[in-house]
């Protein structure tokens, strides 16, 4: 950005031109993410196929402690967020 240019909304969000050194380890977790939500809903199904409640409560609060701990509040958030996307309804797209 230069000084003196006014920054409009879209420059704020705009890709920068050289790649993000971050780039690479988002698309890991995004992969990872997929990968975890896949698993959990299969585990979900096998659960629900035993005649088993589909969510077991007491693990899912061992999780949400363990990224609180580890992470500090944000860390809470995320386990929450993780925990959302496996029990929804959502499609995924295959990990690449």
């Amino acid at each position: 950005m230069t000084v003196g240019t006014p920054v409009t909304p879209e420059d704020l969000f705009a890709p920068e031109p050289e790649a993000d050194p971050c780039d690479s380890l988002d698309d890991l977790l995004i992969s990872m993410l997929i990968d975890r939500t896949l698993r959990a809903r299969g585990q979900h199904e096998a659960r629900a196929e035993a005649g088993l409640p589909v969510r077991k409560m007491a693990w899912e609060y061992a999780m949400v402690k363990r990224y609180t701990s580890r992470l500090g509040p944000e860390g809470a958030e995320i386990a929450r967020a993780m925990l959302a996307l496996a029990h929804s309804r959502s499609d995924l797209p295959p990990d690449a």
